[in-house]
Formats: C-alpha cells, sequence, structure tokens
C-alpha cells in the first residue's frame, strides 16, 4: 500500500518542482529550442574528413579479395565498397582499378565504370592492358 502512495505522490508533486530548461524557457519569453548541428543555425557543417590510410600493399589487396568474393555473388554494392578501400590503401592498384570498373559496369553504373578505366589508364599508361581498357571504354560509351 506505501508504493502506489509514494508513486503517486511524486506525480502529483513533479508538476510543481520547476525544471531548469523550462524556466529559461519562461524567462526569454520564447521556448528553448534544441538544435543538434550547425545547421540549423545557417551555418553549413564542415565535414571533418577521414585522413587518408599510410600505403598498405596487403591490407589493398585483402581488400580486392574480399571485394571478388562480394563481385562473385552479385553484391556489386559491397564489391565496389571493398573496391573503394583498396585504393584508399593503393591508389594505384591495377587489380583494384579493373575490379571496380566491372563491378560498376555490372551495377550499372556506366559512368563511373568508364571514370575508373580512365583513371586506370592515366595512372598506368605503360601498362600493357591499355589496349584492353580503351576497348572497354569505347564498348562502355556505346549506348
Amino acid at each position: 500500500m506505501m508504493k502506489p502512495l509514494l508513486v503517486l505522490s511524486l506525480l502529483l508533486l513533479a508538476p510543481a518542482v520547476p525544471r531548469p530548461d523550462a524556466a529559461a524557457a519562461q524567462d526569454s519569453g520564447r521556448p528553448q529550442l534544441i538544435r543538434d548541428t550547425a545547421v540549423a543555425e545557417g551555418e553549413e557543417e564542415t565535414a571533418a574528413e577521414e585522413p587518408l590510410p599510410e600505403p598498405d600493399p596487403a591490407r589493398a589487396e585483402e581488400s580486392v579479395d574480399i571485394g571478388d568474393y562480394y563481385f562473385k555473388r552479385k553484391n556489386y554494392p559491397a564489391a565496389i565498397e571493398r573496391y573503394l578501400e583498396a585504393l584508399r590503401y593503393q591508389p594505384d592498384s591495377v587489380p583494384a582499378w579493373e575490379a571496380l570498373s566491372k563491378a560498376y559496369e555490372k551495377s550499372g553504373q556506366r559512368s563511373l565504370a568508364i571514370d575508373a578505366l580512365k583513371t586506370l589508364i592515366e595512372q598506368n599508361p605503360d601498362s600493357p592492358g591499355v589496349p584492353e581498357y580503351r576497348r572497354k571504354m569505347e564498348r562502355l560509351e556505346k549506348p
């Protein structure tokens, strides 16, 4: 019998106890606004860019292998994510750029596939695969 009486008395007294945020809102004559970001204030939020990781060919190769796993299972978005991760670790990785262009092509993002091939050719102009990459680019550019 004591517990329900205690709860009831707390509920009856709760509105009588002023809350600090409510008092501040009443003092200023307008409601207190809650904002999560500076965007609400009209200021652009500056995105904290993630610093580039140290070059690590082993991690890049591992990411390409995991991307290949996803690619074989036709999970192209996951494969693309892994290939991009590999390129963060090794930006000049030919296997990663090749795989990325294939994944973009399979996912229907032809323009991104062409961009990946262009970057691959620009970064590796002496590669023996350049003629093949150019043919693939021409094929992708046709509607």
